[in-house]
């Protein structure tokens, strides 16, 4: 389910690369990797999607685009014959305010934020249905991954710091950027669910999917300002600012990407070897930002736009803070 985001495309063409012949369940809205078959329609027509996933007799699913149990319990009857059903979910089920780190698959599931609340009921569905009814799925737990679809820095999900830095402008941060963080390319993301899905061990277990090493924000930054070949200034801001000023643009912001955030692969690790990152930062970043350039990808940034705003005000702030007698 899926094909063409930013894990599942890297999963696809790993899949093909085994010699796995790939269905990709899509709207058709956007290209599937070559050698994938696409099966065009959308999963919210159940009248359409119950009786063509069951006419096809899978022997594997790998969904990666449930976001509620009402999809989960249409995906529970059209897949109710598979062999091997794997569910992406998210470490966002486990909360912004863990209860230790780094954080493992039995951490309770506290997430305040409806996308984690849903993913988290959804979670409880399929664990409920392989309990009861032997359902053969696997859960995934995906933490903040990048490639060439898709590039992440601390305020959010997008391309345009790439563009001030190439041009030589400032960046925000949050705070002093020193929130600790896992960043996993999609290329070594794709052989956990791979291993997975070809595993019948991996049945009825949940799996956090992180890069076992972690780094900071302010590292992300200046790594990517290595690979363009231009440093700037990372300029602080307020998290709660973020958020107050546009809260659907920051959503992330006040919880995933300005706290200290370790969550642990060992269980993964240990029942799928194949999943063993090697694609460093910097080789990640250099490959996406040369790709993004190459394709004209990289937003352009208008002056004066809200970042140079907000960059100009924090700056007047912190000047007048230091004529301030103490």
């Amino acid at each position: 389910m899926g094909g063409s985001g930013n894990i599942s495309t890297a999963v696809v063409k790993s899949l093909l690369k085994r010699g796995h012949e790939v269905t990709c369940v899509t709207r058709g809205k956007a290209a599937i990797p070559d050698g994938a078959r696409a099966l065009v329609g959308d999963r919210a027509d159940l009248d359409w999607f119950i009786p063509a996933m069951q006419a096809e007799g899978f022997d594997a699913a790998i969904d990666f685009i449930a976001f509620t149990p009402e999809q989960g319990r249409a995906s529970l009857q059209a897949f109710r014959d598979v062999g091997h059903f794997v569910h992406t979910s998210t470490v966002s089920t486990f909360g912004e305010n863990p209860e230790w780190l780094p954080v493992t698959e039995d951490h309770p599931t506290a997430s305040t934020h409806p996308y984690g609340v849903q993913k988290a009921a959804l979670d409880r569905l399929y664990e409920a249905a392989n309990l009861t009814e032997g359902f053969p799925v696997t859960i995934i737990k995906p933490f903040t991954t990048y490639g060439r679809n898709r590039v992440v820095r601390q305020l959010g999900i997008d391309t345009r710091w790439l563009d001030r830095i190439r041009n030589g402008r400032p960046i925000l941060k949050v705070g002093e950027g020193n929130a600790i963080h896992h960043l996993l390319h999609v290329d070594d993301a794709a052989p956990a669910f791979v291993g997975a899905v070809e595993r019948a061990r991996c049945i009825g277990q949940t799996y956090i999917l992180v890069n076992p090493t972690h780094t900071t924000w302010s590292d992300v930054h200046t790594t990517a300002m290595d690979v363009i070949g231009k440093h700037v200034e990372q300029v602080p801001i307020d998290a709660g600012t973020l958020f107050t000023l546009d809260p659907q643009k920051f959503m992330l912001v006040p919880g995933n990407f300005s706290r200290n955030l370790l969550f642990s692969c060992a269980k993964l690790q240990r029942d799928v070897p194949e999943f063993s990152p090697r694609i460093s930062l910097r080789d990640g970043l250099a490959d996406a930002y040369d790709y993004l350039s190459s394709k004209g990808l990289i937003e352009d940034v208008p002056p004066d736009d809200w970042e140079d705003q907000l960059i100009a005000i924090q700056q007047a702030s912190a000047r007048q803070l230091l004529h301030i007698a103490v």
